[in-house]
């Protein structure tokens, strides 16, 4: 499995994203988008991706590929700390068979050769117990526990949910 799991770019396709997203289960995720994707969310994501810089910080993102198949994407946002922010997501089908350690495992690889920052932090949400496993069994350390109001999809428009959520650092 592991040879056939590789990070490579983004297609820069409104359908790819789309796609990817109408086949994530977005439930424990603290960030939610609608679908189909507005317009000018995908505008602006796909402008970080070609440009590498994420609302002023420096960025790194990858599709997620299986066999030939984009399962996902991996993304690390540079913070202030000197530590990257971790987003990875896949699709549904793609959950529970190891493609999440492999992603996370490649991802960190690629940080580190590129010196792209000191560790990783992801900022989890408290019912999102498969991340918080991946995360540990990865070496990330359990930090501060936190409370976040987040856009969440309702209806045609958004609404403010309170949501629980733990930090998980990996320093390099």
């Amino acid at each position: 499995m592991e040879n056939s799991l590789e990070l490579k770019p983004i297609p820069i396709r409104y359908e790819w994203l789309n796609d990817l997203y109408e086949q994530t289960d977005q439930t424990c995720c603290l960030n939610r988008v609608m679908i189909p994707l507005d317009e000018v969310f995908t505008r602006n994501y796909f402008l970080a991706v070609r440009t590498g810089n994420n609302g002023g910080f420096p960025f790194l993102a990858f599709a997620v590929s299986a066999g030939g198949k984009d399962i996902g994407k991996a993304e690390l946002t540079l913070q202030e700390d000197g530590r990257a922010e971790l987003d990875l997501i896949l699709k549904k089908d793609w959950c529970h068979r190891g493609y999440g350690t492999l992603a996370l495992q490649k991802l960190m690889e690629t940080a580190k050769a590129r010196g792209f920052s000191k560790g990783i932090a992801a900022y989890v949400n408290e019912e999102h117990e498969v991340m918080k496993r991946l995360l540990e069994h990865a070496g990330f350390e359990k930090g501060r526990s936190f409370r976040a109001d987040v856009l969440t999809p309702s209806g045609r428009s958004f609404a403010v949910k309170e949501v629980r959520g733990r930090e998980y650092t990996l320093d390099f």
